[in-house]
């Protein structure tokens, strides 16, 4: 807006003087306003949708050649190539140009190759994740005469034998992973190695046998009446190292996550063992090789009510496992690709 469309009386009455040797001028104030001038609203930061790029280049070597570059190596399994070198390698040329570099890989190469990665990672299925096993003769006995109750029980929609576990099955998860090759998983196996010494033990050190008691029950989402997983709510059986169960879960996700092996989600892992998941439901179209159709809830209403403190036991909480999804090893437990004790 300038002088002459100013609705300010001052800006005419009051103009200020200006002197240039024996001259006074008159300078009236204007009010300006570039037409094309962008409106930007506050910065904020999106951190929830954001990778911490500085916590994926823990402990990396880099080296410095004869010529005067910089040098350092890193192992991609290689599902993830056609991520880094994309079509016709414009993905890998695009890097370079950015980055002026030859993959040869100083840290900002490095970090747009591990973003990729991690990316790749969210779209690919889970094939490990750290487990504890919940598994006693006492949670078994309880756990089929809990299914029976309901099985047998009034009719719920969505209730069949289908989406109950594996008796020999039953397990708090920790995290999960998508691990692509040996390399990879040679990787988390000496991380959990790892995890014990820097986390388990200075949390459990001098401390007796422990046992994860699992008594009442909770569903995932908010209303009961559509429920998809329900689940048994666990703690240990000496209340003072509740927390240490708690604070080791945690820990050892953000372990994991400082690594790039895991995008981490949440602050807190809920600890939690499912006894029902819809996911598991099987279908007549599934066996006609046709398992497209979306997830089917069930009605967790009454069984909320009537068995909200149910007790299931107590079982050993003696090791933790790098466990491989879709398995079953000689026990009936998922097969194990490495465990360490916590006791």
């Amino acid at each position: 807006m300038d002088l002459m469309y100013s609705k300010d009386p001052n800006v005419f009455n009051n103009p200020e003087i200006t002197r240039i040797g024996n001259c006074q001028f008159r300078r009236f104030r204007t009010e300006v306003i570039r037409k094309n001038e962008a409106q930007l609203g506050p910065y904020t930061e999106n951190d929830e949708a954001m990778i911490n790029c500085a916590e994926l280049d823990d402990n990396v070597e880099i080296k410095v050649t004869k010529s005067g570059q910089f040098l350092t190596s890193m192992h991609i399994a290689p599902y993830f190539y056609k991520g880094i070198i994309g079509s016709r390698g414009s993905r890998k040329q695009e890097i370079e140009t950015d980055t002026g570099t030859h993959i040869k890989i100083p840290r900002t190469a490095r970090t747009r190759i591990n973003l990729i990665v991690l990316q790749m990672r969210d779209n690919h299925p889970v094939t490990h994740f750290i487990s504890i096993p919940v598994l006693s003769q006492e949670i078994k006995t309880n756990f089929l005469t809990f299914k029976s109750k309901l099985l047998d029980g009034p009719p719920m929609r969505g209730v069949e034998d289908s989406i109950f576990l594996s008796t020999e099955k039953l397990h708090l998860t920790i995290t999960t992973f998508v691990l692509l090759d040996d390399f990879e998983i040679e990787n988390a196996v000496k991380m959990l190695q790892d995890c014990k010494t820097d986390i388990i033990d200075p949390l459990f050190k001098n401390v007796g046998p422990l046992k994860i008691v699992m008594q009442g029950i909770e569903i995932m989402n908010d209303d009961p009446t559509a429920a998809d997983v329900l689940y048994g709510k666990v703690k240990l059986n000496v209340p003072k190292y509740s927390t240490s169960f708690q604070k080791m879960s945690d820990q050892i996700v953000d372990f994991f996550a400082r690594r790039g092996l895991i995008r981490q989600q949440y602050d807190n892992v809920k600890l939690h063992v499912t006894l029902m998941n819809s996911r598991y439901r099987k279908r007549d179209s599934e066996a006609a090789g046709n398992n497209k159709k979306s997830r089917e809830s069930f009605d967790a209403s009454f069984i909320l009510d009537k068995y909200k403190n149910y007790y299931f036991g107590e079982a050993e909480f003696s090791s933790v496992y790098l466990s491989v999804r879709f398995t079953t090893g000689d026990e009936q437990y998922y097969e194990s690709a490495a465990a360490v004790s916590v006791v």
